[in-house]
């Protein structure tokens, strides 16, 4: 096979990217450019749009996927096109094969869809995994294994909850929408109601970086810049105040949790009781979630090491095996 291999991550707010046999793994923010003409503008996504989207008021920013769904297929193919111009080249004799992470709740026609967008992006071959197994992968579960093991995928535009067992889902839950963007949002909600100013997204992820904590915790308190009539106002936010917040935001994912567990045959279910939850993605690394849900669970939860990059080292690996893919997962050729 001459061609490279390529897996992509494609979340919320962050593309990962890694190529089999060159170990790196890059990263850009999931957006491309637009133009008011409605022209996708070439040579711009990630990072690069950003920057040109703050200079040129003509540019708009599209993220393709939005909540764990597709939302934009036109942006998507351009992303793609990107990705795999950044990762591969634009001179390919030879086509790549292209793992993409996809939400488990996505519908058929969606799966279509970013299957037909890799393949007009240059993919001789195109595979859809599962973000929430590929994560499991790339934490080390032997999800191809009789066991059953728990995983919990908390990103930024989704959570989801999977028991797995012989490289299937036995018992799952997706939260589609429920991650950390929504408690960014819920934060900055919660300020304006409280002190009377608007925060940025930007802004409300710090104060959730630096204030959040799940639990019993000692008072923080952190200072901030928000608008009042278009003026600029500092604002000190305490860590006690988000915590009807934080509760709002942690208990549907209890909740879905216990349901999984509820639905889980009891061999499998004692499997997991032995071997612990998992848990990873950017938005597992919030504070205390993962003490919340085991005193939930009554079972042992542990974040990953580096659960941002749970599913795109999963999903690296799962290059080494694409024959699974085939017999498991959507793919085209």
């Amino acid at each position: 096979m001459l061609g490279k291999k390529l897996a992509v991550d494609l979340g919320t707010q962050t593309v990962r990217m890694v190529v089999k046999g060159e170990g790196a793994i890059t990263s850009e923010p999931s957006v491309v450019a637009l133009r008011t003409d409605d022209h996708l503008t070439a040579g711009l996504f990630g990072g690069g749009a950003l920057r040109a989207a703050a200079e040129d008021s003509e540019l708009r920013l599209l993220r393709p996927v939005a909540g764990g769904s597709l939302v934009d297929e036109a942006a998507l193919r351009t992303l793609l096109n990107h990705v795999m111009i950044r990762a591969i080249g634009r001179q390919r004799i030879f086509k790549p094969d292209v793992v993409m992470t996809v939400m488990a709740a996505l519908t058929g026609d969606e799966r279509r869809l970013m299957l037909d967008a890799a393949m007009q992006s240059g993919a001789r071959t195109a595979y859809l995994l599962d973000a929430v197994v590929a994560g499991a992968i790339g934490s080390g579960m032997p999800v191809s294994s009789a066991a059953g093991h728990l995983a919990i995928d908390v990103g930024a535009g989704k959570t989801e909850i999977a028991v797995l067992a012989q490289e299937g889902t036995v018992a799952g839950r997706c939260l589609a929408g429920h991650g950390g963007d929504r408690l960014a949002v819920s934060i900055a909600a919660h300020v304006h109601r409280k002190h009377g100013v608007e925060l940025d997204l930007a802004a409300a992820e710090d104060i959730a970086a630096s204030l959040a904590c799940v639990g019993i915790h000692e008072e923080r308190r952190f200072e901030v810049m928000g608008r009042l009539h278009n003026a600029a106002r500092p604002v000190t936010v305490t860590s006690t105040e988000l915590t009807p917040v934080l509760d709002a935001h942690v208990r549907p994912i209890a909740i879905a949790l216990d349901e999984v567990l509820a639905e889980t045959p009891p061999g499998l279910r004692d499997d997991v009781h032995r071997a612990g939850i998992v848990m990873f993605g950017g938005a597992a690394r919030l504070e205390g979630l993962d003490r919340y849900l085991s005193a939930s669970c009554r079972m042992r939860v542990r974040v990953d090491g580096e659960p941002q990059l749970s599913v795109i080292r999963g999903t690296g690996y799962s290059l080494d095996n694409l024959d699974v893919l085939k017999r498991n997962f959507m793919y085209i050729r």
